[in-house]
């Protein structure tokens, strides 16, 4: 893939998330995304411990993520969602996603001008009387900037789009739509077993998600 036809996707990513328009009754995604094009490696896996704070939930959680293969990764997630209404209580979400890494930074065959992954994803909020269930697709961008300590820097964005459900247990009923989000964040490597995460998320639940991913094994 030339470098041109490479910037030109790259562009479109970020162009779309920032005229992605997400409808005011979006619940909105509470685990962001949290992490960049790059898949981990075969048989690598991590755990990560991640909070979020959103205009309609704030969520605390965490994650295990492994490396199916060179390009492709799994990840669960599993926490607690508390939405900001009025005397409610936390409850317990799930979060699963996929990723392949299409384009490749350090493919020195091809050159490409930074990492591209494409994936999959769900996430079930467990909200009293209100449960979502969001499932879709994404498109992930990031490119690596290695300082000469050795730490590395990775700016990243991710665009989504979902189809969101969201059931009402008092009266049977539950509304189904198209949303899109949009993420860009920021992971520094202090080294390659531990990988700090801040991000900001443009959604139905737009807000900012920090924490970290520890190598395991």
């Amino acid at each position: 893939m030339t470098m041109k036809i490479a910037a030109t996707i790259f562009a479109i990513i970020l162009i779309l998330g920032c005229s992605t328009v997400t409808a005011k009754d979006s619940a909105g995604l509470v685990s962001g995304n949290l992490t960049t094009a790059d898949a981990v490696g075969a048989g690598i896996g991590y755990i990560g411990a991640f909070v979020g704070f959103g205009d309609n939930a704030a969520g605390i959680f965490g994650s295990f993520t492994y490396g199916l293969a060179e390009y492709t990764d799994i990840r669960i997630k599993l926490g607690f969602a508390d939405a900001d209404v009025e005397n409610s209580d936390p409850e317990i979400f799930l979060g699963a996603d996929f990723k392949y890494e299409i384009m490749d930074y350090y493919d020195t065959l091809h050159n490409n001008p930074f990492d591209l992954a494409a994936g999959a994803f769900m996430e079930y909020v467990a909200y009293e009387n209100t449960p979502v269930f969001q499932l879709g697709g994404n498109l992930i961008g990031s490119i690596p900037y290695r300082f000469n300590s050795g730490h590395k820097i990775v700016p990243y964005a991710r665009l989504n789009v979902r189809m969101e459900r969201i059931s009402n247990d008092l009266t049977d009923n539950s509304d189904t739509d198209f949303q899109g989000g949009f993420n860009i964040g920021t992971k520094f490597e202090i080294n390659q077993d531990f990988h700090l995460y801040g991000e900001f998320q443009l959604d139905g639940n737009a807000g900012i998600f920090l924490g970290l991913d520890v190598r395991m094994f």
